[in-house]
């Protein structure tokens, strides 16, 4: 377990580029790890059932980002109020924070797995199921239901883990859960022949171990928070309110993502089919390994900001965000010519032997990727308002460029372009987005040097 640090002179004396690497690399391996949940189950999948086992499987995604979503609210609130509580040596009220947020959890859950096992077909359906996949993939989101709890819990507790101070702790999480799932899946799937079934059954066995780990945390010897049964069982109601009030706006932007995505299924199975949703499938799951892990960059980008804004050191907070968004575009832009160059490649590691899909797969990713190497500025604008405590030009930034700019397009341009039509939202919605994006950083940075001018005055 890392050692705790309570004396943070660190952040306004070590020079920005290791601080940010200090931050970023944890996430990003852990962003890292994510991804094998979303690549390993339809890799398998997709070499022993064909395409249609990987469609099943994307059909059932928005859901469970709708589960992530939730998880954020918990863990970013929770992990929020904890951080506050535990720097002011409240460790009794970091307990019962956390306690509440695992209540949360099980309420919340318990919601999830009654409402899905009631309304799978309608879900699906509406993500776009055809029927000829409705069986499978809802074979694959009722197992997936069970594991619920393991994820949001798993991920919400990864959240306050990272407040503690021990972000290779939380870090090990999705290392374990990645590691066990790739493991289970070559078990399940392939060894067993259980297809879909198996690699949800693999996924949520990992999701559960995960969990345990997050869970042996708070019971070690040296914790600096000792969960009790009572803190869960008997929630501290000023807690509840707090950690939703502070969970809400990332909440909603997340939730937008799910919209998109459940969107984006239903029209490309409207307008290319069910071979459009295993493509659909595909680049979503190589998402995660080519633009996520920037977001890690983001995120350790938040914390420095908020700290070097909050000592008032404004020349680190400017030089943060100039590390941060070239170190984001750079990534993006090998991102970029990855997909240019290589992306039929990385399509083949799903399915060798269909070449539709393959052919298929390759236009999708090339189109949908025309914008990304701008990307950087917009997702590192994000977190500098979180860092700056700004939530509310954050979330109404992120309903412009998701709400608007995203789902306006992915509206109306299948009606004129058909699947082109889908396709082309993405490369719109990046470059608009960053333009958006762009202009609130430039004012947030104006607004900062005036502060800073009537400072020294």
């Amino acid at each position: 377990m890392d050692s705790n640090i309570d004396d943070r002179r660190f952040m306004e004396t070590e020079s920005v580029p290791r601080l940010l690497a200090r931050f970023a690399v944890p996430a990003t391996i852990g962003m890292l790890a994510s991804a094998v949940y979303n690549i390993v189950d339809r890799v398998f999948v997709g070499h022993t059932v064909g395409a249609d086992g990987i469609a099943a499987i994307a059909l059932g995604f928005p859901c469970m980002l709708f589960f992530f979503a939730f998880a954020i609210l918990v863990g970013v609130g929770g992990s929020s109020r904890a951080a506050l509580q535990l720097g002011a040596k409240n460790y009794e009220g970091a307990r019962q924070t956390v306690g509440s947020a695992v209540f949360l959890c099980l309420i919340g859950c318990a919601v999830f797995i009654t409402g899905g096992k009631a309304s799978a077909d309608f879900i699906l359906r509406m993500c776009g199921a055809s029927d000829a996949l409705l069986p499978m993939s809802k074979e694959y989101l009722s197992v997936i239901l069970w594991g619920v709890l393991f994820a949001i819990i798993g991920f919400a507790g990864s959240c306050v883990i990272q407040a503690c101070g021990s972000p290779n702790y939380a870090m090990g999480t999705q290392l374990i859960g990645a590691l066990l799932n790739v493991a289970l899946d070559a078990w399940f799937v392939v060894g067993l022949r259980m297809e879909v079934r198996g690699a949800a059954i693999a996924t949520v066995i990992s999701q559960g171990v995960s969990m345990l780990w997050v869970a042996a945390y708070f019971f070690i010897p040296n914790a600096r928070i000792r969960l009790l049964a009572r803190d869960v069982f008997a929630p501290c109601l000023e807690a509840v309110t707090r950690i939703l009030a502070v969970g809400t706006p990332p909440f909603l932007i997340h939730l937008n993502f799910v919209l998109i995505h459940g969107l984006m299924n239903a029209s490309v199975a409207k307008y290319g089919g069910d071979l459009a949703i295993s493509a659909t499938g595909i680049l979503m799951s190589l998402d995660s390994l080519l633009f996520m892990p920037a977001v890690a960059i983001g995120e350790g980008t938040q914390p420095i900001v908020g700290y070097n804004y909050g000592a008032r050191r404004f020349d680190r907070v400017r030089q943060t965000v100039k590390w941060s968004v070239a170190a984001t575009t750079v990534f993006y832009v090998l991102s970029f010519l990855t997909v240019f160059f290589h992306a039929e490649f990385f399509v083949r590691m799903f399915n060798s032997s269909n070449e539709a899909l393959i052919a298929l797969t390759v236009s999708f990713m090339r189109i949908a990727y025309v914008g990304i190497p701008v990307m950087g500025v917009s997702v590192v604008t994000g977190f500098v308002l979180q860092g700056l405590g700004r939530a509310r030009d954050n979330l109404i930034l992120s309903f412009i460029r998701f709400g608007l700019l995203m789902l306006v397009p992915l509206v109306i341009l299948p009606r004129i372009w058909g699947l082109f039509g889908v396709w082309a939202a993405f490369p719109l919605s990046d470059i608009s987005g960053t333009a958006v994006s762009f202009l609130y950083l430039r004012r947030v940075m104006a607004e900062m040097e005036k502060e800073a001018g009537e400072t020294q005055t």
